[in-house]
Formats: structure tokens, C-alpha cells, sequence
């Protein structure tokens, strides 16, 4: 079976400017590549969804697999590999939610306070707004949103599947992509429902990698968000 690796990208920016690595997510990636050199790691694909911030992560741990001469193959970007937009989504559910819970545009109040100090906070007001709102898109609460479905973006990157059905059985695979379609492949292969599913994308670490091996055309995971090349707890982040 190959072995797939799902790394997620470095710490991106702040929300306002998210889709770029921050200082601290391109050390990440550095010392992922680093980590991954060390091993010998010699991947026979690499893949990364297009969002600049899946690039940048793949650019630079290929450059220094590239640098110990393990001559790392060209990165083919698939858009199949790309977040949904978190941006899109509140701006097309926020309304319906504070409207219809005032506990929501407290804390939605509260959040906007909190991302002021800390551009990255996932705590507090902040993760209760991001659940709520994610929760709310995955359950189709509002139907008038126009934005991609939940169904439709769970659908599109579990087909990815498919494609690698053809690959050798020994291949090493690396696929550079971002938090939720990491949850979504694990998810599928522990057939876990969309609240569990949604458990998994608040835990996933920045620069991450999990595991997978495609058996009878189904995937089985191996290990799930390691993080070795971390070993200062202070570069371990969320968002």
C-alpha cells in the first residue's frame, strides 16, 4: 500500500490576510523539511491544493529534501486539496446567526475584541464563533447561502481517493493541504460522523503530518497529526 502522507501547511497570517505564511510557519516548514531529510525521505509525488499557503509549505520543505540531494519530484498542484473559504462562510452565515442567538453576537462581539490582541486566537469567543459557524454550514442551516455546500466540498476531496488507486503499491505520496480535508480523510477512514469530523479540524497542528495507506479502495489511517520536527512546544500551533 502507499503511504500517504497529509501534511498540513505552516501558521498562515491573520485572518484578514490568512492565505500567507507567517514568519513563524515558514520556520515550520523549514524544519519539517528538515525532519523529513533527515529520514531520507525520497517521495515519488508531491501534491499541494493551489492556496498560497499550501504552496509555500511544499516549496519549502521540497527545497531542503532538494538541498541533501534526495531530489524531490516537481509539486503537481490540485485545486481538490484546497480549504474551504472560512472568510466566505461567515460572511454569508454571520447574519442568520447573531439574528437568531444573541449568544452568538456576544460572542461574536467578544471575538472581534479578542483578534485584536492575538491575530491567531482560536480560544474563547473566537472558538465558539468558528464552531458555531462551521456547524451551521455543515448542517445547511441557512439554504439562501450561496457559497459551496459542505456535502459538495466533503464530496470533492474524499473523490480524490479515486486517483490514487492507480499508484504503485510502494509509492511514498506527500499532499501539502490544510486542516480540513486532513479531517475529512481521517474522518472517512474512521467513518465518523460531521461533529466528529469538526472535532478533528480544531486539533490539527500547522505544518502536521497524518498518515494514510489506500487498502480495497478505502482509507485506513495510520497515525494522525504528528508533529516531530516540534520539539519546542512554543512552535506548536493551531492557527
Amino acid at each position: 500500500m502507499s503511504n500517504i502522507y497529509l501534511i498540513r501547511h505552516g501558521q498562515a497570517g491573520s485572518r484578514a490576510n490568512y492565505d500567507l505564511l507567517s514568519d513563524l510557519g515558514e520556520r515550520q516548514a523549514g524544519m519539517l523539511g528538515d525532519h523529513l531529510a533527515e529520514r531520507g525521505m525520497r517521495f515519488d509525488s508531491i501534491y499541494a491544493g493551489e492556496l498560497r499557503r499550501q504552496q509555500q509549505t511544499a516549496a519549502i520543505a521540497s527545497s531542503r529534501l532538494d538541498d541533501l540531494g534526495l531530489n524531490p519530484p516537481s509539486i503537481v498542484t490540485d485545486n481538490r486539496w484546497n480549504e474551504f473559504s472560512l472568510a466566505t462562510v461567515y460572511q454569508g452565515l454571520v447574519p442568520g446567526l447573531i439574528a437568531d442567538s444573541p449568544s452568538f453576537a456576544s460572542d461574536f462581539e467578544e471575538m472581534q475584541r479578542a483578534l485584536i490582541d492575538d491575530p491567531h486566537t482560536t480560544r474563547g469567543a473566537a472558538g465558539r464563533c468558528d464552531r458555531a459557524v462551521i456547524e451551521a454550514w455543515m448542517d445547511n442551516r441557512y439554504p439562501d447561502y450561496q457559497g459551496d455546500s459542505w456535502e459538495g466540498f466533503r464530496t470533492r476531496v474524499r473523490s480524490i481517493v479515486d486517483d490514487f488507486l492507480d499508484h504503485d503499491p510502494d509509492e511514498q505520496i506527500a499532499v501539502f493541504t490544510s486542516a480540513t480535508p486532513i479531517a475529512i480523510w481521517a474522518g472517512s477512514a474512521l467513518s465518523l460522523p460531521n461533529d466528529r469530523i469538526l472535532r478533528l479540524m480544531a486539533v490539527l497542528y500547522n505544518s502536521s503530518m497524518t498518515t494514510i495507506r489506500i487498502r480495497f479502495g478505502e482509507p485506513l489511517l495510520f497515525n494522525f497529526n504528528m508533529t516531530p520536527h516540534l520539539s519546542d512546544p512554543s512552535l506548536v500551533t493551531h492557527r
